[in-house]
């Protein structure tokens, strides 16, 4: 192991904090891992099956109807563990979906429409086989409202399965799954938002609606405190919570109000931060500590203020946000949703409608639908392969994004909520359907890129030579 070499000067300031960073070192790489929070969310998954399943089942069930009450004098708020994770903290997920969504909007893959085409025909093909597949096999009330399961994927799992992949899977793959994702996730939002909303509240509707104004107007005043956004959003998600529309909608609105602009240009931010490092520079003539340079101290104080001016909320925002979601709130609402108790007798199961309806939606469904999709484009030459894939890769890519595992139980829970049987045979659907899709995908990209090694012929990809 390479040894890194520390300065004598440094050498005397912290040494215990130095060790600490040492003993921490592995856990931030673990952390900043593109496979890393994937691999969490399995393992909640399989601890929330495996307790669902063994003598602490009635603990693991008693645990997500808890009662979690919140109270102000006379009035109290109270709901189970598993509502408030559900209907609360995902809400800040959706959140951050919509602040990737707007920034892939404004300046990522999505910003110019001719070269996001193939993502668009794919994400579609994704959404309306899937939905139809499962339409077709569950033909009856209550079974055919689950019909949104399939048409989601899962982006921590599906790139999470390209990053234990490396070189196998392109780095366009990567590019093209994070893009279908977002499309994929936008279509799932609007699903969930227009049918799966069963009564409207109109009073409480126009207290939410008066809220997104305000929000609206904090950016177009030029307000960048968060104070105000997190004051608004929270207001908004109360509204729209008790105004029977899901509360993933707020998140989504509250996010598309986020600024998306820079209070200073860059050209300003170089020239301050310049002007400041020379002062800097100027008074640290000492080996004191910068607790015992007050002078110092302002400066670097100013260097944050420069820099907090310098980047948008909404880049900002989705930075702070990301890990506490990805470690903290989706391994949680995994733990509280994926458990499930096998039967014994898999047959009932198995030819249950909803259950064949979610697997081969997910299998089948997304893996027909984007790569048909994909190809209708190409050859109609709306859109182009990107140079470094065949289509094969699309094939592979299109079973990966058969693991909607996180959004696939977030709607089978609001289809099913007040069918348990049902609920149980979609979450076995999901489950099986996300881990076939998944296995399928990666051994397809291990074929390709072994192929590609022995045999010279396919390890160029057709777009490569301009065809």
């Amino acid at each position: 192991m390479r040894r890194i070499h520390i300065p004598e000067h440094e050498k005397q300031h912290a040494p215990l904090g130095r060790s600490f960073e040492r003993l921490l070192t592995p856990f931030e790489a673990f952390v900043n891992s593109q496979s890393s929070s994937g691999i969490l969310l399995l393992l909640s998954a399989l601890a929330a099956l495996f307790l669902a399943n063994s003598q602490w089942q009635p603990e693991y069930f008693a645990f997500g109807h808890l009662e979690l009450s919140i109270g102000l004098g006379e009035q109290e708020f109270s709901h189970s563990v598993h509502h408030w994770v559900n209907d609360g903290l995902m809400a800040i997920f959706f959140f951050l979906l919509g602040l990737e969504i707007k920034r892939e909007v404004l300046a990522g893959d999505l910003k110019h429409i001719r070269q996001s085409t193939l993502v668009l025909f794919m994400a579609l093909g994704g959404m309306i086989l899937p939905a139809l597949i499962f339409a077709a096999i569950s033909q009856e009330n209550p079974d055919l409202k689950g019909w949104g399961i399939p048409m989601a994927t899962d982006t921590a799992f599906a790139l999470g399965a390209l990053a234990l992949l490396g070189k196998a899977a392109p780095r366009s793959t990567a590019v093209l799954l994070s893009a279908l994702a977002i499309v994929d996730d936008i279509g799932a939002v609007l699903v969930i938002s227009i049918f799966y909303t069963e009564h409207i509240n109109l009073l409480p509707l126009l207290y939410a609606g008066i809220a997104l104004i305000s929000l609206f107007s904090f950016n177009l005043l030029g307000i960048r405190s968060w104070h105000f956004y997190i004051l608004g959003g929270v207001a908004l998600w109360w509204f729209i919570l008790h105004s029977g529309v899901h509360t993933t909608t707020a998140g989504i609105l509250a996010a598309m109000c986020v600024p998306a602009r820079p209070y200073a240009e860059s050209s300003w931010f170089k020239r301050r931060l310049h002007t400041l490092l020379a002062r800097f520079e100027k008074l640290d003539k000492s080996d004191k500590s910068i607790l015992e340079k007050n002078r110092q101290h302002d400066i670097v104080e100013q260097m944050q203020e420069a820099a907090s001016k310098a980047t948008t909320p909404l880049q900002h925002w989705t930075t702070v946000l990301d890990k506490p979601v990805c470690f903290t709130i989706i391994p949680l609402f995994a733990f509280l949703n994926a458990g499930v108790e096998l039967p014994k007798d898999f047959s009932n199961t198995a030819s249950s409608a909803v259950t064949l309806g979610s697997f081969t939606g997910l299998v089948l469904g997304k893996a027909v639908g984007i790569s048909l999709f994909a190809w209708v484009s190409v050859k109609l030459k709306f859109a182009s392969m990107p140079t470094d894939l065949h289509f094969r890769h699309i094939i592979a890519l299109s079973l990966v994004a058969g693991m909607g595992f996180t959004m696939s139980l977030f709607i089978a829970t609001l289809a099913y909520q007040s069918h348990p049987g049902l609920l149980a045979d979609a979450k076995v659907g999901i489950l099986s359907g996300s881990l076939v899709a998944g296995v399928c995908g990666y051994l397809l990209f291990l074929y390709i890129y072994k192929q590609s090694q022995t045999d010279p012929k396919h390890a160029k990809a057709p777009g490569a030579s301009g065809s």
